[in-house]
């Protein structure tokens, strides 16, 4: 980092970054994609993580693969896919499968599944697997799962990658390097540019069979609509730009927190208003409420839907407990040990009057589940529930950093939080919290008699009707 460097870039003058034509230049020679979607999400994560992240990284290395555990699972994966219809059907849901909840006894996936519920056209869904967990049984029928695919793709990325790939990943890498050091005093390690380069070189490798993996997948369900999680991810912009190619529509539904500071909904003027870089971008963005659209940047038409897991939770009172008295601290997926420590130290200021439960990010759930097996870490109860909603029933108020938990909170817990570190304010330049910077002023605000209620109005943040706009949506997205 350079010495002039006095106060961390907001994501508004990081994105100045790309505002280069040079980015619209840098292309792969067999299929004509441009690189920088490629590459955008990983080199943002690096800067970011070396401002805000100091006792982990954004950027992890992929963990090594259960062997046991995946040729238990694949060989089932593989058998459930052969049996799987491919009829043509007017909506494809392509999912993380990130979202996955127990209702009535099946899993049901609280991003996307209710959408499938409420489509009134014929509906098919590609979802991945998280922790090589298969959900079963489920309450959707008609899924496949992505992970046949994914392992395929990756292992071609790795078999194929040659010089040629590592020569155009450098080439691009140290363009957007000298970029960020020349506008910002930011620099890059030569240990992590290598990282980086690795990465990117065999996502390179790879753009040829993902193109026909794509490809393969439109033509055999035929969509007309294509509802994409995270696809203003730069690295869903292969399927992006290959779905628009055939002519089917593209829409992402919102899944988490959206913010000014979050990389993937916010780009330079210069991408924003190029036709060649939309195409990498989705056709429509589904949020949960006009506040949340107004945040971001990206150059897709903008639609209010609602958020249909909170407003049948909502609706259904089942978060309804009449002793609330955990303080609950919700982790972010890189740091849990911040979030531990602050947890701690808390609760010795409390001296029991409350109980402090630190609730692990989804992303980190298993590993810390591994280490607190007993599901307590010394005074601090670690929260086991699989949805948030079930946790917020005993919570007198709800914390953390950056999390759509916060949101959902509202309505449902007393007290909502801010914990406002420099993390935390990169992330939401805008919002509508009461907040505290340390554990001193955490202990009042949960003592005070007030506050921890949101500045907006709640219908902004959740619309309702969700139903209603949503089926609204497809009438003009089938039209």
């Amino acid at each position: 980092m350079g010495a002039d460097l006095v106060a961390p870039p907001s994501f508004e003058n990081l994105v100045q970054i790309e505002n280069d034509p040079a980015f619209l230049e840098f292309c792969c020679p067999r299929t004509g994609y441009l690189l920088w979607p490629l590459v955008r999400i990983q080199f943002f994560k690096q800067l970011i993580s070396d401002l805000f992240y100091k006792q982990a990284s954004l950027l992890v290395p992929a963990s090594s693969v259960p062997y046991r555990k995946a040729l238990t699972v694949l060989p089932k994966v593989l058998l459930h896919n052969i049996r799987q219809p491919r009829v043509p059907s007017e909506i494809l849901v392509f999912a993380t499968g990130a979202g996955q909840f127990r209702r009535e006894g099946q899993w049901f996936n609280r991003i996307t599944d209710y959408l499938v519920e409420s489509s009134y056209a014929d509906v098919a869904t590609i979802e991945g697997l998280v922790d090589w967990h298969l959900p079963e049984p489920r309450w959707n029928k008609n899924v496949s799962y992505w992970t046949p695919w994914q392992s395929a793709i990756l292992l071609i990325g790795r078999i194929c990658s040659r010089d040629e790939h590592v020569r155009q990943a450098r080439e691009i890498l140290e363009y957007a390097r000298s970029r960020a050091f020349a506008l910002y005093g930011l620099s890059v390690s030569d240990r992590n540019m290598e990282m980086l380069v690795g990465v990117v070189s065999r996502k390179i490798a790879r753009l040829p069979v993902m193109q026909l993996a794509y490809r393969n997948i439109l033509k055999k369900f035929k969509p007309r609509l294509l509802l994409l999680e995270e696809g203003c991810y730069s690295d869903h912009g292969v399927l992006n730009h290959v779905a628009r190619e055939m002519g089917v529509r593209v829409a992402e539904p919102q899944h988490g927190m959206i913010s000014g500071g979050h990389h993937s909904y916010n780009y330079a003027p210069l991408l924003r208003e190029s036709e060649k870089y939309r195409r990498y971008l989705p056709h429509d963005f589904l949020g949960y409420g006009r506040w949340w659209n107004e945040q971001i940047s990206v150059p897709v038409e903008k639609w209010v839907v609602g958020h249909p897991h909170y407003s049948e939770q909502f609706r259904s009172n089942g978060c309804v407990n009449a002793e609330k008295r955990d303080i609950l601290l919700l982790g972010d997926g890189i740091e849990f040990s911040l979030y531990l420590s602050l947890a701690k130290e808390l609760d010795s200021l409390l001296k029991g009057r409350y109980r402090v439960v630190v609730r692990p990010h989804p992303l980190e759930r298993v590993k810390v589940y591994e280490k607190y097996p007993d599901g307590m870490a010394g005074n601090v109860a670690i929260d086991r529930n699989r949805d948030i909603y079930e946790s917020f029933g005993s919570a007198y108020v709800v914390a953390g950093e950056v999390s759509t938990g916060l949101f959902e909170a509202a309505g449902i817990v007393p007290k909502v939080l801010l914990w406002e570190t420099s993390k935390a304010r990169f992330s939401y330049p805008v919002h509508p919290f009461s907040g505290f910077s340390d554990v001193q002023q955490f202990a009042a605000a949960i003592l005070a008699p007030e506050g921890g209620q949101l500045s907006v109005v709640q219908d902004d943040i959740w619309a309702p009707d969700w139903r209603g706009n949503y089926r609204r949506y497809l009438e003009q997205a089938l039209a």
